[in-house]
């Protein structure tokens, strides 16, 4: 998880000259982020991204790269997770989406992509996701298309929804709201909740855990995890936000990243059980 969210040296595939693509502002708020390590664009149409030379693939960069940012179609992704194999990359987050959100087709790429990467023991964030903050001043990384870098501070996020993820920063920012990591599951192919709640309890930069939900796959395992977490030798609070609790709330969690809201009683007994606090 060391390699997601403080990586020496980054690989941004899909990086572009054209501004107000997604491409050029996550790579643009990397680089004028401060960002303490190497950074490479990768982008075979470019000779460089902002003023930085690019590569035509992970391939041709002569650095071991710790984490490879992919802003690329579904197939273009495939292809790079098994370059990603070849040159070890330790670990991806996936920022595109057109992946199990979107139907079978969709979800067929994701899986591949998971199974290759997980054998070859690469983590993966996302796939349709907003990406990973950390304003630690020792990494200063702000991989995302958020407009800002947030304050350090002690709050972690994680949220499986992006957009909600930049209406919280544009709240916070001015608020002298700080956070130590911020980040977007998505589709959480790979890392979920519980992995994340596991670093982030060992975190010595976060001391409170917020939390927005859509779906909770592994229930019995997270209510474990996280009741070792607010109620054990050295207790991290948790805060919950869960989506649908109105039908259209429902509607909008099922369309947004293939989730289908669960009953409101299995939740609140989740919540109950594993020490957090459910907030309205």
């Amino acid at each position: 998880m060391n390699n997601i969210f403080s990586p020496q040296t980054i690989a941004v595939v899909g990086a572009s000259k054209t501004q107000g693509k997604v491409g050029h502002d996550i790579f643009q708020n990397i680089l004028y982020g401060g960002y303490t390590g190497t950074l490479y664009p990768v982008n075979p149409n470019a000779s460089s991204v902002l003023s930085v030379k690019a590569f035509p693939s992970i391939s041709a960069i002569p650095d071991q790269i710790d984490l490879a940012i992919l802003i690329v179609p579904p197939d273009a992704a495939l292809q790079v997770s098994r370059e990603a194999v070849e040159r070890k990359v330790k670990a991806m987050v996936i920022v595109s989406a057109g992946f199990r959100e979107v139907g079978r087709e969709g979800a067929n790429i994701e899986k591949e992509i998971v199974d290759i990467c997980v054998k070859a023991g690469i983590r993966i964030v996302g796939p349709n996701c907003l990406g990973i903050i950390n304003t630690d001043p020792k990494v200063r990384l702000n991989a995302s298309f958020a407009r800002h870098m947030p304050d350090n501070g002690k709050i972690a996020f994680i949220s499986q929804s992006g957009a909600l993820c930049t209406a919280v920063l544009d709240f916070a920012a001015g608020r002298n709201i700080g956070f130590s990591k911020f980040v977007s599951t998505g589709n959480k192919s790979d890392v979920d909740e519980i992995c994340l709640l596991k670093y982030l309890h060992e975190d010595p930069e976060t001391e409170v855990i917020l939390m927005y939900i859509e779906e909770l796959k592994r229930a019995q395992e997270f209510i474990q995890i996280a009741k070792e977490i607010t109620g054990g030798h050295k207790p991290t609070p948790i805060l919950a936000i869960k989506s649908g609790r109105t039908e259209a709330g429902a509607k909008a969690a099922s369309s947004h990243t293939g989730s289908i809201a669960g009953t409101e009683a299995v939740y609140d007994a989740i919540f109950q059980q594993s020490g957090i606090v459910r907030a309205s």
